[in-house]
């Protein structure tokens, strides 16, 4: 017997249904199931055939009429249905029995005679008591509750993607393929999880779509901190640019450049576990330079700070003393003190080297003068007044007297 692929339902299911052989189908016709749920209304996605069925393939029933107008009718009439006063019943139902779900949305078969409820919850519960409950808001129809994970949850909302258009999960994608952290990694995508994180909360599923292109292209290329060989110089990839087919290599002295990646040798089929000894070796090789040069740099001071022979022995010498300087450096002169043998001085004496220094504007009195000194008022002689001045021989340069002579004069 023949098989058509065929979608359904609101979760947008695809599986295999039998056709009669009295009944010919062609891609996208609007055709009636009998599925595991009841009859529903489903598209046919492949021509009639025989197809090799894989381990996940199954058939889910049987293809019973193509959909007439009544079966389009009642079809529309089912999905304008409005469920918004069961979604009240079942969150106050939930808060009631105390189950952490969440109502996503609702749809009725063709026939009317099943309501299916779709559910999320982050973990399995025990909801029997709940269909028992919401069983008396709908006494004619049987209560199915299903419950779902956050993408199929994503896909029954319905809503718009950050590029403007609506989700890959609603408008084409049929069976969801598992998205994991290192096609962001490999794609060079921010691993913020706000970025690449969709409306369900998981991996946006298009990191999918260029997965494979990016695996092709890394196979010509050497991984991040491999080492490779340019221009004749050992160096190693510090970035890679996969989509351009370019390498920025480190030669090792700071200095980095870019280069295409036929311009560089490396090894193929390095795996993480090599880069990650590479670089291993390479910071311990970088610890030991480093402190080999710090050791080589307190060896300088140290030897800096010892004193040289050749200096010590020069201060040495030059801290011998000639035996004759000592001596004489030694020999200390007694200190000036008066004798009584010294000859006292008298008043003339005083008197005469006072007048030395005296002012020559003065009028000069005694015998050479020829004027008598003056007299006091009882008419004794009054004494002479001794006159303030320094000595010949403490006089300073220029201060009075002649200018010194010039050189030569």
């Amino acid at each position: 017997m023949a098989l058509v692929l065929a979608k359904f339902s609101a979760l947008r299911t695809l599986e295999y249904f039998r056709v009669p052989r009295d009944l010919s189908l062609k891609v996208n016709d609007m055709v009636v199931l009998r599925t595991k749920r009841g009859t529903e209304m489903g598209q046919v996605k492949t021509a009639p055939g025989e197809p090799e069925l894989g381990p996940r393939d199954s058939v889910g029933g049987e293809v019973l009429r193509r959909t007439t107008l009544e079966d389009a009718d009642q079809f529309r009439a089912a999905k304008a249905k409005d469920f918004r006063s069961l979604r009240r019943a079942f969150r106050d139902l939930a808060a009631r029995h105390k189950l952490p779900v969440r109502f996503e949305a609702a749809e009725e078969l063709l026939g009317g005679e099943k309501l299916v409820i779709y559910f999320s919850s982050e973990d399995r519960v025990d909801f029997r008591d709940l269909v028992k409950d919401l069983a008396e808001h709908a006494p004619e129809q049987r209560i199915d509750l299903r419950q779902v994970g956050a993408r199929d949850a994503a896909r029954l909302t319905g809503d718009v993607g950050v590029c403007g258009v609506e989700l890959c999960c609603i408008s084409y994608i049929i069976d969801f393929v598992p998205v994991s952290m290192k096609m962001a990694k490999s794609q060079r995508i921010s691993l913020d999880p706000n970025k690449i994180s969709g409306q369900c909360g998981r991996l946006k599923c298009c990191l999918k779509y260029e997965d494979d292109l990016y695996n092709e292209l890394k196979k010509n290329v050497p991984q991040e901190g491999q080492p490779v060989v340019c221009d004749g110089r050992d160096c190693h990839a510090c970035n890679v640019d996969i989509l351009r087919q370019k390498v920025t290599v480190d030669f090792g002295d700071g200095n980095r450049e870019e280069r295409d990646i036929t311009e560089i040798q490396f090894e193929a089929g390095w795996s993480e576990k090599d880069i990650r000894r590479y670089r291993k070796e390479r910071k311990a090789q970088i610890r030991a330079e480093k402190e080999a040069r710090i050791a080589a740099r307190e060896a300088r001071a140290d030897r800096r700070a010892q004193p040289r022979p050749e200096s010590v022995d020069r201060r040495q010498a030059q801290e011998v003393v000639h035996p004759a300087r000592r001596a004489e450096d030694e020999t200390v002169e007694p200190p000036f003190e008066p004798t009584d043998s010294a000859p006292e001085e008298t008043p003339g004496d005083v008197e005469a080297a006072d007048t030395d220094e005296t002012d020559e504007s003065l009028p000069e009195t005694g015998p050479e003068s020829g004027d008598d000194p003056p007299l006091a008022p009882g008419g004794e002689q009054r004494p002479k007044r001794r006159r303030r001045g320094r000595r010949r021989g403490r006089r300073r340069a220029g201060e009075g007297g002649p200018p010194p002579a010039a050189p030569g004069a």
